[in-house]
């Protein structure tokens, strides 16, 4: 791994990515980015990014036999290896299988929704081993943690990531807790750390609360973080970019619009946008990162700046402020002073993208459009749709271009929330007689 090292996104200072523990930059208490010396790789392997490609296509190939269970066939995220930690050895991968995903045409009910002149594609990143987007990064989090010697490991989180970091220690054979916001987490999320046997401590508040207890973990005690605050899950969730890319022959959707909670998802595509860029693949995607209005602390300061969805980072930086969160059924993205919010805002800028913010009526109601077409996808997917369509209004997004949508969960972890706003649907019969049914059929 001596060509793999972790560098503050500030002032630059450098160290070693299995040693680091606290990581925040001791000179400036910045975050740290994970970068790779590609050119020893390069070098050692005779080719380049072109044909690195070849390889990853050829991965790709789901009927390809297997018998060696090798990580870079079976799962989606290490068949981008290469490009995720090269440098790791793989007998420290730790895989159930994920990122296999499709990437899906929006169907009829939501192009219709959102305005048929724009081409909108959906990743469907919760059909994955936990239900979530956050498998993505925990497959390349917990080989790290593996290669680093840990024992055990744990997490702030409004749902997803407990799962996946229960699941991933769990299969590591690494000890796990998790830190919960009490009665903001639903009950399929917090089955899931439960039947992977992590130890869970609810806190009575909500989200920030968890993650100030966490990072004052990490800096007081030395507990090994698996949120985002751990660069290691985003080297992972650059995957989304690798995926889409090579779907579309190793070409580049024009925006890319996410749903932003702590900022893991959005900060980890554009790391790949750029990596893309350095490559040579030609112009990169622009990002439409979206909070809703129960939880906008980006948007809200992003809005405030903005001049025809532009805006300039220093201003952006004056302007910015942690909120109170209010209610939302988006209950994973309830976050009010997000960790990664400078990564975050970094890729917005740097792609020339913007923010957005939605209704919660808007983002329930994209919810119940794709349930119309087959898809049943969570709040948080309803956030990123519900902010594509205001976008596409405003005249961000233009006529012809494609976006592609991260739906980062899959619906069935929030159930209650879903069922409670369609109840209108549901029809009590008087008694079991079949004309009773035929009738409120209309027959």
């Amino acid at each position: 791994m001596q060509h793999t090292y972790l560098q503050c996104i500030s002032c630059d200072y450098k160290t070693d990515l299995l040693e680091e523990r606290k990581f925040r930059c001791p000179d400036c208490g910045d975050l740290y980015d994970i970068k790779h010396d590609f050119e020893p790789l390069f070098k050692s392997t005779k080719m380049g990014f072109n044909a690195l490609t070849l390889i990853f296509d050829e991965r790709a190939k789901r009927s390809v036999f297997n018998p060696k269970n090798e990580a870079t066939r079976s799962s989606g995220v290490w068949r981008f290896k290469e490009l995720i930690m090269p440098y790791l050895d793989e007998k420290y991968i730790v895989t159930l299988g994920e990122g296999n995903v499709p990437i899906v045409r929006a169907g009829k009910h939501l192009s219709e929704w959102l305005g048929k002149d724009v081409e909108v594609w959906m990743i469907l990143e919760g059909m994955t081993p936990t239900g979530s987007f956050k498998d993505f990064g925990g497959t390349v989090l917990m080989s790290v943690a593996k290669a680093a010697g840990i024992q055990a490991i744990a997490c702030a989180s409004t749902g997803d990531t407990s799962a996946m970091t229960a699941a991933y220690a769990a299969a590591a054979g690494i000890e796990c807790a998790v830190i919960l916001p009490k009665g903001f987490v639903t009950s399929v999320q917090l089955a899931q750390p439960l039947a992977h046997g992590a130890k869970i401590i609810n806190l009575p508040g909500n989200f920030d609360d968890c993650m100030r207890v966490m990072q004052e973990l990490v800096r007081d005690y030395g507990v090994y973080p698996a949120n985002s605050l751990n660069p290691a899950r985003i080297e992972g969730h650059q995957t989304t970019v690798f995926l889409t890319a090579q779907f579309f022959g190793w070409q580049l959707p024009d925006w890319f619009a996410v749903p932003v909670g702590n900022g893991s998802n959005c900060s980890s595509i554009g790391k790949a946008l750029r990596l893309m860029e350095s490559f040579g693949r030609g112009t990169i995607s622009k990002i439409l990162g979206c909070q809703s209005e129960a939880a906008n602390p980006l948007a809200k300061s992003w809005a405030m700046v903005e001049r025809g969805g532009q805006a300039d980072p220093r201003d952006w930086k004056m302007a910015f402020r942690p909120i109170q969160v209010g209610e939302t059924t988006a209950t994973a993205a309830r976050i009010g002073n997000p960790v990664s919010r400078d990564k975050v805002m970094r890729e917005i800028f740097y792609t020339s993208g913007a923010m957005q913010i939605a209704s919660e009526r808007d983002l329930n109601e994209a919810v119940a459009v794709c349930g119309k077409d087959g898809y049943f996808v969570c709040p948080q997917t309803g956030i990123a749709l519900a902010g594509t369509r205001n976008a596409i209004k405003r005249g961000w997004i233009k006529k012809d271009q494609k976006v592609v949508v991260v739906s980062t969960a899959t619906g069935l972890k929030f159930t209650d929330s879903v069922a409670a706003g369609l109840q209108n649907n549901i029809t009590d019969a008087k008694d079991c007689e079949t004309s009773t049914v035929a009738k409120i059929l209309r027959f």
